[in-house]
C-alpha cells in the first residue's frame, strides 16, 4: 500500500507501469477534499486489504505527514511499516518536520535533494530486517561499491550535524511560505492551499497554462522548474495543469526572505504573460542580475 501518484505520491510507490506495481498487488491511498492525506481512508482500507508493507512518503506532496498515525496503522494489521523520506532528509535531519525514523520499521533516502548530498541512498532498517535487506542488496542488486560517492555521502551527514546546516533548513521552510504566499497573492492556488516543507504544488489553471508549457517558458526565462500533476488533473501526466516548486537550491545559492519574494513574483510575471518573448527577455535579464548577486563559485 503506498500513495497514489496521482495524488502526490512517488512512482516507485506501486504506479502499475513501474516494477513495485508490476511485481505486487498495490492498494492505494490517496487526499481528501482538503487535499490532505486521507488518513481514515488509508485506515480503513488496509484494515480491508491486509497489505504486507505499507509506504508513507511522497514526491509532491507539500504537508507535514503523520508517521505515528501510519505505524500504528501497520501495526494493527500485521504489515511492515516503511518511510520513504527521500524529499524530506535535510529537513528531517535538522529537526524541522516530523522524524519517522522511531516509528518505522524500514526507512529509505536519497542523499541528494534536500539533505544536499552526492546522488546515491541509504537504508535504515530495525536489526530484525538487516539480514533481509543487506542480502537483498549485496549479493542481490549491488555492483561495485562507488568509494567516492560513499565519501561524499560522509561529508554530507557530517555538514547535517552541524548548526549552519539547520539554519539552513529553516531558512528553506521560510522562503518556502514567502514563494507560495507570494504566487496566491499573484492570482495562483497552491495545492493544498499551504506548504509545510521546502516544496509546493502550484495550480495553473487560474492562468490558462499548462505545466508542460510552463517549464519551457519559466526555463527561457532561466528558472528551473517542472511540471507536475495536481490532484484529480485533467491533463495527461506529460502535460499537467502545474508546477512543483521547492526552496532547498536558492537557499543553497543564498536567497534569503527578500530574494524568495523577488523569485516568485518574477515567476508570476513570466506566468502572466507566457507568450510574449519581450516579457520573457525582461525576465530572463532581472533573473540574471538577481543570481549575478549571488555567484555560486566566488
Amino acid at each position: 500500500m503506498g500513495m497514489s501518484l496521482a495524488e502526490g505520491g512517488h512512482l516507485t510507490h506501486g504506479m502499475p507501469l513501474n516494477m513495485s506495481g508490476k511485481w505486487f498487488n498495490v492498494v492505494s491511498y490517496g487526499l481528501n477534499d482538503k487535499e490532505e492525506i486521507d488518513y481514515d481512508a488509508m485506515e480503513r482500507k488496509a484494515h480491508e486489504s491486509k497489505p504486507k508493507l505499507i509506504i508513507a512518503g511522497a514526491s509532491a506532496y507539500s504537508l507535514r505527514i503523520d508517521f505515528e498515525r501510519f505505524a500504528k496503522v501497520a501495526k494493527d494489521v500485521g504489515a511492515i511499516f516503511l518511510v520513504d523520506m527521500a524529499h524530506y532528509a535535510g529537513l528531517i535531519a535538522a529537526g524541522v518536520y516530523p522524524n519517522p525514523v522511531p516509528h518505522a520499521d524500514v526507512v529509505t533516502s536519497t542523499t541528494h535533494k534536500s539533505l544536499r548530498g552526492p546522488r546515491g541512498g541509504i537504508i535504515l532498517m530495525k536489526s530484525q530486517h538487516e539480514k533481509a535487506i543487506n542480502s537483498a542488496i549485496f549479493p542481490g542488486l549491488q555492483g561495485g561499491p562507488l568509494m567516492h560517492v560513499i565519501a561524499a555521502k560522509a561529508v554530507a551527514f557530517k555538514e547535517a550535524l552541524a548548526p549552519e546546516f539547520k539554519a539552513y533548513q529553516q531558512q528553506v521552510l521560510t522562503n518556502a511560505h514567502i514563494v507560495a504566499e507570494t504566487l496566491v497573492s499573484r492570482g495562483l492556488r497552491i495545492v493544498s492551499g499551504r506548504t509545510e516543507s521546502h516544496m509546493m504544488l502550484v495550480d495553473l489553471r487560474a492562468k490558462g497554462i499548462t505545466g508542460k508549457e510552463a517549464e519551457a517558458v519559466l526555463g527561457n526565462a532561466h528558472m528551473t522548474i517542472n511540471k507536475n500533476a495536481i490532484p484529480n488533473d485533467p491533463e495527461k501526466p506529460m502535460v499537467t495543469s502545474g508546477v512543483r516548486i521547492g526552496t532547498p537550491a536558492m537557499t543553497t545559492r543564498g536567497f534569503k526572505d527578500e530574494e524568495a519574494r523577488a523569485t516568485a513574483h518574477l515567476i508570476a510575471d513570466v506566468l502572466d504573460n507566457p507568450r510574449d518573448p519581450a516579457n520573457i527577455e525582461a525576465v530572463r535579464a532581472k533573473v540574471n542580475a538577481l543570481t549575478a548577486r549571488f555567484p555560486v563559485y566566488k
